[in-house]
């Protein structure tokens, strides 16, 4: 009786998890795509500069100026970051008793919530029952 209350509600719900569910996959996708695209970019940006510095002086002068372009570039990026504080440092988190008591007030269950719990509770005692009369509680 209740699961033929609930069905209507929980198909639609589906539905519209499914749905964002294949937005994000797209959304991933494309995102995904733009950075292969603008690596490659990138990738070709530096083959360019090489080749004018090559004619310059020299294709080992060449990988060599850029190399190092590179690695002070990566240097200061660096550097920069751990100015402003944005390196990855571990931290744990300070116990708070007062905000998280063991016997504190709980949060008042939804009618959602317990129509679930119950729903699942009768399915699962059901499928013991089909077991047979050994595994009835």
């Amino acid at each position: 009786m209740i699961a033929l209350a609930l069905a209507p509600p929980l198909q639609a719900l589906a539905r519209k998890a499914a749905c964002a569910l294949r937005m994000a996959l797209r959304r991933a996708a494309l995102t995904a795509a733009a950075m292969g695209i603008a690596t490659l970019g990138a990738a070709f940006v530096v083959y360019a500069g090489f080749l004018g510095l090559a004619v310059l002086m020299g294709p080992g002068f060449a990988a060599l100026s850029m190399g190092l372009a590179f690695l002070a570039t990566a240097a200061c990026l660096l550097l920069l970051a751990r100015a402003n504080g944005h390196t990855a440092r571990f931290t744990p988190p300070a116990p708070d008793a007062a905000r998280h008591p063991i016997g504190g007030p709980q949060t008042p269950l939804n009618a959602a919530t317990v129509a679930i719990f119950t729903l699942a509770f009768l399915l699962g005692r059901r499928l013991i029952n089909r077991r047979g009369p050994s595994h009835k509680f």
